[in-house]
Parts: C-alpha cells; sequence; structure tokens
C-alpha cells in the first residue's frame, strides 16, 4: 500500500514533469475502471482538455487541480493502487485502470492489481469523498506538535498500531510504516496507548517524524535521475517490516509476526517493550 513516503514521490514527481500540462485524451479500461466512483462517459468528458495546476496530497489520497474551477480529481490507492509517468509509447501493464495522456506524448497510467482502489472526481473533496473530511492532521505537518500529538493520543484508546494507522488520529502512516516507526520507539505494537509512559510518548512521537522524513528522503533518492513509472515499491531499506525470516538489527533476536485480516505485524519480542 503506498503510504505518505512513496505518495510524496508521486507528487513530487508530477509537479516536476506533468504540471501546466493539458489532458488531450482520457483512456478507461473497461475492465478496471469501476474504481472510478464517477460516471465514465463523465469521467473522461470532463477531464480532457483542462491543464494541470496543482498536485497534492492529503494523508493518504492524491489531489490533482485544475485550471479554470475548483473541479479535483482525488485518487485513493488503498492496497494495491499504483501511479506510473510514462512516455506513451512505453507498454501498458494489464492492471491499468485509466490513463490520463498529457501533452507532449507523456502519459499518467493509474494501476491496481487488487481493485480496491477509489477515485473521485468532485468540486468538493470534503463531503463527496468518503473519510477525505474526517482526516487528522497529516504526519509531517509542522503544525503537528509534540504537545498536540500527545493530547490526541490521550483521545484515541487501543492497541498503539490501530492508533497510528487511524488517518483520523494522523493521516499517512499505513500497515508498513507503523511497523518501522514502532520499532524505532522501540514499542510493541499491541500496546494499548493507555499503557505508554510520557517518555514513551515522546519517543513515538521523535520516531513518527524520523522515520517518515528519512524515509521521504530514501525513496526520493531511489528514483532520483531514474525514468521510473513510480509503479513498483522498493521498501528494502525497511528495518523490521516484511523481515519475519531475518533477526532484529538492534538486538540480534528473531523478528516475530503476526498475521491478522490480510495484513501482517512486524516486530521484535526482545527490544521492543
Amino acid at each position: 500500500m503506498p503510504e505518505l513516503p512513496e505518495l510524496e514521490l508521486v507528487v513530487k514527481t508530477m509537479r516536476e514533469h506533468a504540471l501546466g500540462r493539458t489532458i488531450l485524451a482520457v483512456v478507461l479500461n473497461p475492465k478496471r475502471a469501476f474504481v472510478i466512483r464517477h460516471p465514465l462517459e463523465d469521467f473522461a468528458r470532463e477531464l480532457t482538455g483542462r491543464k494541470l495546476v496543482a498536485v497534492d496530497r492529503r494523508g493518504k489520497f492524491v489531489i490533482f487541480g485544475f485550471a479554470g474551477e475548483a473541479l479535483h480529481l482525488v485518487i485513493n490507492a488503498m492496497l494495491g493502487g499504483r501511479f506510473a509517468l510514462a512516455s506513451r509509447a512505453a507498454p501498458e501493464l494489464p492492471s491499468t485502470c485509466f490513463t490520463l495522456q498529457f501533452d507532449r506524448a507523456l502519459d499518467f497510467r493509474f494501476l491496481d492489481s487488487t481493485m480496491g482502489a477509489r477515485i473521485y472526481l468532485t468540486d468538493s473533496p470534503e463531503s463527496d469523498v468518503p473519510s477525505f473530511g474526517e482526516l487528522g492532521p497529516d504526519a509531517l505537518d509542522p503544525a503537528l506538535t509534540y504537545d498536540v500529538f500527545a493530547a490526541r493520543l490521550k483521545r484515541h484508546r487501543g492497541e498503539i498500531k490501530n492508533v497510528l494507522r487511524n488517518q483520523v488520529f494522523v493521516a499517512g502512516i499505513g500497515n508498513a510504516y507503523s511497523d518501522e516507526i514502532l520499532f524505532a520507539a522501540r514499542i510493541r505494537p499491541l500496546r494499548r496507548t493507555s499503557t505508554l509512559s510520557d517518555d514513551e510518548r515522546r519517543a513515538l512521537y521523535a520516531a513518527m517524524r524520523s522515520v517518515l522524513q528519512d524515509s521521504v528522503a530514501t525513496v526520493q533518492q531511489q528514483y532520483a535521475g531514474k525514468h521510473h513509472p513510480l509503479h513498483k515499491q522498493d521498501r528494502s531499506f525497511m528495518k523490521i517490516h516484511a523481515r519475519s525470516k531475518s533477526v532484529c538489527p538492534r538486538c540480534g533476536h528473531r523478528i516475530s509476526s503476526i498475521h491478522s485480516g490480510g495484513e501482517s505485524t512486524y516486530y521484535c519480542r526482545e527490544c521492543q517493550r
């Protein structure tokens, strides 16, 4: 699932290469276009001829803005959604749901192997896009100080990993990066928020900031100077997530994993308490 660091790369890349360009055509894959929550004929017609003037991220949503009126293309990639920016001559992958064909033979392609993504075209995301209006502060928002974070944490009860992934608490963190944040903070994912000490809350806040900031830099460095279509995720830099057959890089203890609801949690029983 793309999370804050990968989506920051999408925003950065789109701003660098597609901002100011005009959509010449919209190509829909009829077998996969039902991820679009808008009448398909209207979707293609309303986007054709639009100039892209803004690309932003809010939590795990990517938002495209266009010249002329307050129309927004809002993409919630969910579990299997991926983004590709490619030359029109590049082969199209079977999982492509739709393509925005920009001028100068540049394509933006949205792919989804699981068909769980949600795409909206609206002039009012706050009211028309489910959960958009309920998002908490972005995990890297400068206004999210430690005091604000701690106050919000006291209002969200439950297992700490589930709270970190709750987009109403803070926006942008998913399954993978919550594992990395909790590892950096030395906190077990199944701990309840009510059991955290002041020092542990401060460690959690610091880990959230540092892990996400470092990951944004790392992901962007991976793609620097490459003509990459963006649809592949390289998370080899992660210390603990998806490393159940490895040992903890901090203490050498075997990494443990828990599988529930189609997702997995990774942690170290020895140095996460």
